[in-house]
């Protein structure tokens, strides 16, 4: 979730940003470490030039307690001691004279057993303590040249207060409320001129539902120039996709009528062939009948694969409960002068199969119908559901044994079987199996079913 806030144009923007003031940061925290360091310099050399002026100032007290002018003589400096303390006290941190004019944290700031003996890391000069009250002092200490007194001096130890925690705290401070006001500014600047004209813009093209898009009269209405000419370019790109999609449903429409018109051609020519090859068949004598029947009834079932496949409305792909019921219908006359029925039986919604294809199942099925028909005077076709791409095919009714061996009826069958790539399977109970190859998908290319609207 945190990385996908990221790839939006904010996140990225927002990233970009920090980037860019990364440094600036970097220069900043330099800075104020360097300053940092100067003011506590400073702070130390200022607590230790206070130590040594009270200690010079007192080189004639003594070891007595120091009272009255004489205290104020040592202590005269306080406009240069601001916030620091000071006192004068034995070796043994017995205090002689302390000044409490100039020490707003009161007087309890000397440690309370003996002076301070732990100097900080950096500087000798400096001890560290905690004075009576409790809080952490830096102190400073001097000897007084006459006698055994020591000048001490104090400052607070705060690190909140302290000016290098200050300047450290304003360095890190100033670079990141920059970053957040840039930041805050640039996203506020990017949802008002960009990314609600955006958001508009998709609003429009998602509701113009194929149509010509008019941003700039519309959504964009008020929009920075920029997206104006954007939505105007859009607006532009989408009417000359319109029109090109009417040209293109014009344009199927007008292929959709000549293969229509194709396809009501070539089965009119089988048909005519049919009729032609019928009359000559009346015409003839009883024996040559017999031999022009079996080419009348396979030009018929060629015509049945067109026939189906035109009143479909599809170039591609032939329903094959339709094609069989025609075909059995055809088949009905196979048996010449004796009676034949022939039933065809499908569940709903049996399958399409390819027209290349169609042809040499209404081939196969029309020889093996018309085989039947030597054997038997009725005959079932059965669908059953289609697996694996493939629809099975019972013929049924005569009893074994009706399958042609020998001839040109047989050779065909093998052929059709091959081209449609399955087995021509006799079942114990005389029954014969074959398998449709069902079409994978829809046409991609092919007519639309008629009186259906294009576009």
């Amino acid at each position: 979730m945190a990385f996908s806030a990221f790839k939006t144009l904010r996140g990225r923007i927002a990233l970009l940003l920090v980037a860019a003031n990364l440094p600036v940061m970097a220069l900043a925290v330099a800075i104020g470490v360097n300053q940092s360091k100067m003011s506590d310099l400073a702070d130390r050399d200022r607590l230790v030039q206070a130590a040594s002026l009270v200690a010079a100032r007192a080189m004639n007290v003594g070891d007595a307690t120091i009272a009255g002018a004489a205290r104020d003589s040592v202590f005269r400096d306080r406009s240069s001691r601001s916030e620091i303390a000071a006192a004068i006290v034995r070796p043994d941190g017995a205090v002689l004279a302390q000044d409490v004019e100039v020490a707003p944290f009161g007087e309890k700031w000397l440690p309370q057993d003996g002076l301070p003996t732990t100097s900080i890391n950096r500087d000798g000069r400096i001890l560290k303590a905690r004075g009576a009250d409790g809080r952490a002092y830096r102190y400073a200490v001097a000897p007084v040249k006459s006698g055994d007194a020591l000048a001490i001096v104090a400052s607070p130890f705060d690190l909140l207060a302290r000016s290098k925690t200050q300047w450290l705290l304003l360095a890190l401070a100033l670079p990141a409320l920059m970053i957040l006001l840039c930041v805050g500014l640039v996203l506020f600047g990017i949802e008002r001129f960009v990314l609600r004209w955006i958001r508009a813009l998709r609003a429009a093209a998602a509701a113009s539902d194929g149509g010509a898009l008019q941003p700039s009269t519309g959504a964009l209405k008020g929009a920075p120039d920029e997206l104006m000419e954007l939505g105007d370019a859009l607006g532009a790109m989408s009417s000359r996709v319109e029109e090109r999609s009417r040209a293109l449903t014009s344009a199927v429409e007008e292929r959709d009528k000549l293969l229509r018109e194709l396809h009501h051609r070539v089965k009119n020519n089988f048909q005519m062939i049919a009729s032609l090859l019928a009359l000559q068949r009346q015409e003839a004598p009883e024996t040559l009948s017999a031999i022009l029947r079996p080419p009348e009834d396979r030009v018929r079932a060629m015509a049945a694969a067109y026939k189906v496949s035109y009143s479909s409305g599809e170039i591609g792909h032939v329903d094959v409960a339709a094609l069989v019921r025609d075909v059995a219908s055809q088949a009905r006359q196979a048996g010449g002068s004796r009676h034949f029925e022939v039933s065809a039986q499908f569940g709903k919604d049996a399958g399409e199969i390819d027209l290349d294809r169609a042809v040499s199942l209404a081939l196969l099925v029309m020889e093996l119908l018309t085989a039947a028909a030597s054997a038997t005077q009725a005959a079932t076709v059965v669908g059953a559901k289609g697996e694996n791409g493939k629809l099975p095919l019972v013929i049924s009714g005569p009893s074994a044994g009706w399958l042609p061996e020998t001839g040109l009826s047989q050779r065909l069958i093998r052929a059709y079987a091959d081209q449609l790539g399955t087995s021509v399977d006799e079942l114990e109970d005389g029954s014969v199996r074959i398998f449709a190859p069902l079409a994978s998908d829809k046409p991609t290319i092919g007519m639309n079913p008629r009186g259906a609207k294009v576009g």
